[in-house]
Protein backbone atom coordinates (compact mmCIF):
# COMPACT_ATOMS: atom_id res chain seq x y z
CA UNK A 1 0.00 0.00 0.00
CA UNK A 2 1.26 3.18 -1.33
CA UNK A 3 1.74 6.01 1.36
CA UNK A 4 -0.14 9.32 1.06
CA UNK A 5 2.75 11.23 0.54
CA UNK A 6 4.26 8.85 -2.15
CA UNK A 7 0.56 8.80 -3.76
CA UNK A 8 0.94 13.05 -3.61
CA UNK A 9 4.38 12.44 -5.71
CA UNK A 10 3.00 10.41 -8.28
CA UNK A 11 0.25 12.71 -8.59
CA UNK A 12 2.73 15.83 -9.03
CA UNK A 13 5.02 13.35 -11.28
CA UNK A 14 2.29 13.14 -13.23
CA UNK A 15 0.95 16.36 -13.91
CA UNK A 16 3.83 18.08 -15.02
CA UNK A 17 3.62 17.50 -18.68
CA UNK A 18 0.41 19.32 -18.47
CA UNK A 19 1.66 22.13 -16.70
CA UNK A 20 4.31 22.21 -19.81
CA UNK A 21 1.56 21.98 -22.11
CA UNK A 22 -0.38 24.42 -20.76
CA UNK A 23 2.12 26.65 -20.35
CA UNK A 24 3.59 26.29 -24.31
CA UNK A 25 0.05 26.38 -25.45
CA UNK A 26 -1.80 29.19 -24.25
CA UNK A 27 1.11 31.91 -25.52
CA UNK A 28 -1.51 32.82 -28.06
CA UNK A 29 -4.42 32.68 -26.27
CA UNK A 30 -4.25 36.10 -24.67
CA UNK A 31 -5.78 37.05 -21.69
CA UNK A 32 -7.80 34.15 -20.22
CA UNK A 33 -10.61 34.66 -18.15
CA UNK A 34 -11.07 32.13 -15.25
CA UNK A 35 -13.97 29.95 -16.70
CA UNK A 36 -12.02 28.93 -19.95
CA UNK A 37 -8.93 28.24 -17.66
CA UNK A 38 -10.67 25.98 -15.51
CA UNK A 39 -11.92 24.52 -18.57
CA UNK A 40 -8.77 24.13 -20.09
CA UNK A 41 -7.16 22.50 -16.98
CA UNK A 42 -10.09 20.25 -16.36
CA UNK A 43 -9.83 18.81 -19.56
CA UNK A 44 -6.54 18.32 -18.76
CA UNK A 45 -6.88 16.79 -15.23
CA UNK A 46 -9.73 14.58 -16.69
CA UNK A 47 -8.28 12.72 -19.13
CA UNK A 48 -4.54 12.69 -16.98
CA UNK A 49 -7.01 10.73 -14.17
CA UNK A 50 -9.24 8.73 -16.61
CA UNK A 51 -6.56 7.55 -18.09
CA UNK A 52 -4.25 6.26 -15.31
CA UNK A 53 -7.82 4.54 -13.91
CA UNK A 54 -7.89 3.14 -17.10
CA UNK A 55 -4.85 1.77 -17.05
CA UNK A 56 -5.13 0.54 -13.62
CA UNK A 57 -8.78 -0.90 -14.29
CA UNK A 58 -7.11 -3.19 -17.39
CA UNK A 59 -4.00 -4.42 -15.54
CA UNK A 60 -2.32 -7.26 -16.77
CA UNK A 61 -3.98 -7.54 -20.47
CA UNK A 62 -2.25 -4.71 -21.92
CA UNK A 63 0.92 -3.65 -20.26
CA UNK A 64 2.99 -4.95 -22.27
CA UNK A 65 1.39 -3.10 -25.11
CA UNK A 66 1.17 0.01 -23.56
CA UNK A 67 4.66 0.10 -21.96
CA UNK A 68 6.19 -0.34 -26.05
CA UNK A 69 4.28 2.30 -27.78
CA UNK A 70 3.41 4.93 -25.25
CA UNK A 71 6.49 7.11 -25.23
CA UNK A 72 6.10 7.06 -29.44
CA UNK A 73 2.40 7.94 -29.38
CA UNK A 74 3.24 10.62 -27.11
CA UNK A 75 6.55 11.25 -29.31
CA UNK A 76 4.52 12.06 -32.44
CA UNK A 77 1.83 13.83 -31.19
CA UNK A 78 4.03 16.22 -29.51
CA UNK A 79 6.29 16.57 -32.21
CA UNK A 80 3.65 17.93 -34.86
CA UNK A 81 1.91 20.17 -32.45
CA UNK A 82 5.29 21.54 -31.36
CA UNK A 83 6.69 22.30 -34.97
CA UNK A 84 3.08 22.83 -35.97
CA UNK A 85 3.44 25.92 -32.98
CA UNK A 86 7.61 26.43 -34.03
CA UNK A 87 6.44 27.07 -38.06
CA UNK A 88 3.54 29.40 -36.97
CA UNK A 89 5.67 31.48 -34.42
CA UNK A 90 8.38 32.16 -37.23
CA UNK A 91 5.68 32.93 -39.86
CA UNK A 92 4.18 35.04 -37.23
CA UNK A 93 0.99 33.51 -38.20
CA UNK A 94 -1.96 32.78 -35.26
CA UNK A 95 -1.26 28.42 -35.42
CA UNK A 96 -0.29 26.77 -32.64
CA UNK A 97 -1.96 24.32 -29.59
CA UNK A 98 -5.27 25.74 -29.80
CA UNK A 99 -6.08 25.07 -26.38
CA UNK A 100 -9.30 27.12 -27.89
CA UNK A 101 -10.74 23.95 -29.45
CA UNK A 102 -12.29 21.30 -27.59
CA UNK A 103 -10.76 18.83 -30.10
CA UNK A 104 -7.11 20.24 -30.17
CA UNK A 105 -7.60 20.54 -26.68
CA UNK A 106 -8.44 16.40 -25.94
CA UNK A 107 -5.42 15.66 -29.02
CA UNK A 108 -2.61 17.20 -26.35
CA UNK A 109 -4.28 16.08 -22.74
CA UNK A 110 -3.96 12.76 -24.32
CA UNK A 111 -0.76 13.14 -25.62
CA UNK A 112 0.62 14.37 -22.38
CA UNK A 113 -1.69 11.67 -20.23
CA UNK A 114 -0.90 7.94 -22.46
CA UNK A 115 2.12 7.66 -19.90
CA UNK A 116 -0.46 7.79 -17.07
CA UNK A 117 -2.41 4.78 -18.46
CA UNK A 118 1.36 2.77 -18.36
CA UNK A 119 1.38 3.79 -14.68
CA UNK A 120 -2.04 2.46 -13.89
CA UNK A 121 -1.18 -0.53 -15.55
CA UNK A 122 1.84 -1.09 -12.93
CA UNK A 123 0.25 -0.22 -10.49
CA UNK A 124 -2.24 -3.08 -11.28
CA UNK A 125 0.34 -5.31 -11.26
CA UNK A 126 1.60 -4.07 -7.77
CA UNK A 127 -1.93 -5.04 -6.50
CA UNK A 128 -3.28 -2.13 -5.91
CA UNK A 129 -6.86 -1.95 -4.79
CA UNK A 130 -9.71 -0.37 -5.99
CA UNK A 131 -9.99 2.45 -3.24
CA UNK A 132 -6.25 3.12 -3.13
CA UNK A 133 -6.50 3.49 -7.38
CA UNK A 134 -9.37 5.70 -6.82
CA UNK A 135 -8.10 8.42 -4.36
CA UNK A 136 -4.80 8.19 -6.89
CA UNK A 137 -6.89 9.09 -9.83
CA UNK A 138 -8.94 11.87 -7.94
CA UNK A 139 -5.57 13.45 -6.40
CA UNK A 140 -3.44 13.52 -9.77
CA UNK A 141 -7.19 14.80 -11.14
CA UNK A 142 -7.11 18.13 -8.51
CA UNK A 143 -2.92 18.30 -9.03
CA UNK A 144 -2.97 18.51 -12.94
CA UNK A 145 -6.24 20.76 -12.70
CA UNK A 146 -4.01 22.85 -10.27
CA UNK A 147 -0.31 22.58 -12.29
CA UNK A 148 -2.61 23.41 -16.03
CA UNK A 149 -4.19 26.52 -14.08
CA UNK A 150 -0.72 27.86 -13.53
CA UNK A 151 0.54 26.50 -17.04
CA UNK A 152 -2.10 28.68 -18.27
CA UNK A 153 -2.09 31.36 -16.27
CA UNK A 154 1.85 32.04 -16.58
CA UNK A 155 1.81 31.08 -20.57
CA UNK A 156 -0.51 33.07 -21.55
CA UNK A 157 0.78 35.86 -19.53
CA UNK A 158 4.79 35.55 -21.22
CA UNK A 159 2.35 35.27 -24.69
CA UNK A 160 1.24 38.57 -24.35
CA UNK A 161 4.82 39.64 -23.62
CA UNK A 162 6.66 38.04 -25.84
CA UNK A 163 4.26 37.02 -28.76
CA UNK A 164 6.02 34.93 -31.67
CA UNK A 165 8.83 34.16 -29.36
CA UNK A 166 7.21 32.59 -26.90
CA UNK A 167 4.95 30.46 -29.32
CA UNK A 168 8.31 29.09 -30.62
CA UNK A 169 9.60 28.64 -26.90
CA UNK A 170 6.43 26.67 -26.31
CA UNK A 171 6.45 24.70 -29.62
CA UNK A 172 9.92 23.73 -28.34
CA UNK A 173 9.05 22.82 -24.98
CA UNK A 174 6.32 20.65 -26.99
CA UNK A 175 8.93 18.74 -28.91
CA UNK A 176 11.12 18.52 -26.23
CA UNK A 177 8.64 17.27 -24.08
CA UNK A 178 7.94 14.56 -26.71
CA UNK A 179 12.06 13.87 -26.73
CA UNK A 180 12.78 12.97 -23.33
CA UNK A 181 12.04 9.66 -22.40
CA UNK A 182 14.35 9.05 -25.98
CA UNK A 183 17.15 11.34 -24.32
CA UNK A 184 16.95 10.13 -20.57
Amino acid sequence: MMTFVEILLLALSLSVDSFVVSLGGSVTLGRVGSWKTLYVALIFGTVQAVLLFAGWASGYSIVAYISKVAHYIALVILAYLGIRMIVSGIRKDSGSVDLSGLKSMIVAAVATSIDAMAVGVSLAMADMKFPEAMLVSVLTLLITVAASTAGITIGSASGLKFGNMAKIGGGLILVFIGLRPFLL
